[in-house]
């Protein structure tokens, strides 16, 4: 299903819900204008209970069918509003040998395959911001983390 385009394929959303939404939004402000700051579940039955005939109507439900240009049945209406863009994706290349994956450390040894693959990018591009220095030092700080986490969870 293309970006945004939800209110074209599930025409119920545009003519129904949208419209129960504002109608049971003013039921609430009737409900905090009387100084009710905690809705129960009473209350909200009450509220939905008024607010689902003034948007559950046939005119509101044929009207979001023939939007979505479902009835009558015209696809050329619904695909003319669509930006679709046909286009082929680029096959992954091999993965390589013992690559890490930008992520989250977990352990110490993450940690470090986590470090090396930040030294790696950033000699690649020595105009980048943190210098190697910087980041050996993020290294060591998140190794000892790492170790002191992982005695923490065999103690616990």
């Amino acid at each position: 299903m293309p970006t945004h385009s939800s209110h074209y394929l599930q025409p119920l959303d545009v003519g129904c819900y949208s419209p129960l939404k504002q109608a049971y939004g003013h039921q609430i402000e009737h409900l905090v204008r009387a100084r009710v700051t905690h809705i129960t579940k009473l209350e909200f039955l009450c509220a939905l209970r008024e607010a689902w005939p003034a948007s559950m109507t046939q005119k509101n439900i044929q009207g979001g069918f023939a939007g979505a240009g479902l009835v009558p049945y015209d696809p050329e209406r619904v695909l003319s509003k669509l930006d679709v863009q046909l286009r082929t994706p680029t096959p992954p290349g091999p993965p390589a040998a013992n690559s890490w994956i930008s992520q989250t450390p977990h352990n110490p040894q993450e940690a470090n395959l986590q470090a090396e693959l930040v030294i790696t990018r950033v000699s690649k591009n020595p105009n980048s911001s943190p210098t190697l220095a910087t980041i050996n030092q993020f290294t060591k700080g998140t190794t000892a983390i790492m170790y002191q986490m992982t005695l923490l969870r065999i103690e616990v």
